[in-house]
């Protein structure tokens, strides 16, 4: 019951907790999304981990190569929540390191970002990817943005309207991440959640020399200046009755993709069910670009929690589970 209790509170949460093309600007524009979400996650958190943002604490390690490992103070399997300064804000994240995670070994790392006016915590649930993780043998990490929120562009808000620097942010955390495990530096990747979403697209953009390729989930472009240095590796899901983004943002954001990466524009279809991906195969650098179109689905995480996935931004749809498939699409991928 305790756990059942605290999935609807989340649910309650995430139905509001989702970034939009209708919030664009600070929560301030609606009152009915004038809530304050607690970054703080359950108590259930194994670890809890300070350092400052100069890296002087003492159990911070410089960054990781192969040779580097094991990290002295490494961790380990299991969940662990690390507080850290940057930009002169106190930030947080959940860092979840697999089952049969070797130290010695250097590890991917997914970087799993939230919706608008959710948390980490909430993304843990919503998409539900831990046991993946597990499967598969890479690190997640569940970043919190300020004020519950990502400045990716126009999307969304506090964070957007008072120009956070969101980008240094998470290329922070990904150096804080390896130094503390064992991780590939060659094989880092993002995924997002709606505002999250919008996030994973920007980091595409702008921090492609981190991040190996990327993963949007009911997200947009919300940049209208990107421009890589290399071609880019894209993987997106959208539910068709997405009533928050909008299907066809998502897909406008795909194309912009294809043209930023020179692909052809006759894609592949693989069909799951009622849905379906179009993958395009024929980009610059050997990269594809793919876009996953689910349906009936509204605002939720393809093959993610049905609990969450409300009335009020359902239908919910698992014809694919979006955890396994970006993973086999990411994984394919390394730093140039």
């Amino acid at each position: 019951m305790m756990m059942r209790g605290v999935l609807l509170t989340a649910a309650a949460l995430l139905t509001l907790g989702c970034g939009t093309t209708k919030m664009r600007g600070d929560a301030e524009d609606d009152p009915a999304l004038d809530l304050e979400v607690a970054a703080d996650p359950p108590a259930e958190a194994e670890d809890v981990l300070e350092v400052t943002e100069d890296g002087e604490a003492d159990d911070v390690e410089p960054e990781v190569t192969p040779a580097d490992c094991p990290v002295p103070g490494d961790l380990g399997a299991g969940r662990h929540d690390v507080n850290l300064a940057f930009g002169g804000a106190d930030r947080h994240y959940i860092a979840y390191v697999p089952d049969g995670y070797d130290p010695a070994a250097p590890t991917p790392l997914v970087l799993n970002m939230h919706g608008y006016m959710s948390a980490a915590w909430q993304q843990v649930l919503f998409s539900d990817g831990n046991a993946q993780a597990d499967a598969n043998g890479y690190v997640l990490i569940y970043p919190d943005g300020l004020g519950s929120s990502w400045n990716a562009g126009t999307c969304c808000g506090s964070s957007a309207s008072d120009g956070v620097d969101d980008v240094g942010f998470l290329e922070h955390v990904v150096e804080d991440a390896a130094g503390r495990l064992c991780i590939d530096r060659t094989r880092v990747y993002a995924t997002g959640m709606s505002n999250g979403g919008y996030m994973s697209h920007r980091l595409a953009c702008e921090a492609s020399d981190v991040f190996a390729a990327v993963a949007p989930v009911a997200g947009g472009m919300g940049i209208d200046d990107c421009s890589p240095p290399r071609p880019v590796p894209l993987i997106a899901f959208h539910g068709i009755q997405d009533s928050l983004v909008a299907y066809g943002d998502g897909s406008d954001a795909v194309q912009d993709w294809l043209f930023l990466n020179g692909c052809t524009v006759t894609p592949t279809r693989t069909d799951h069910g009622g849905s379906y991906c179009d993958t395009y195969s024929d980009c610059m650098g050997g990269v594809e670009v793919a876009l996953c179109s689910l349906d009936p689905m509204g605002h939720c995480w393809p093959g993610g929690s049905s609990i969450l996935c409300l009335p009020g931004i359902g239908p919910f749809n698992d014809d694919i589970e979006a955890n396994q498939l970006m993973w086999d699409f990411m994984r394919r991928y390394t730093l140039p």
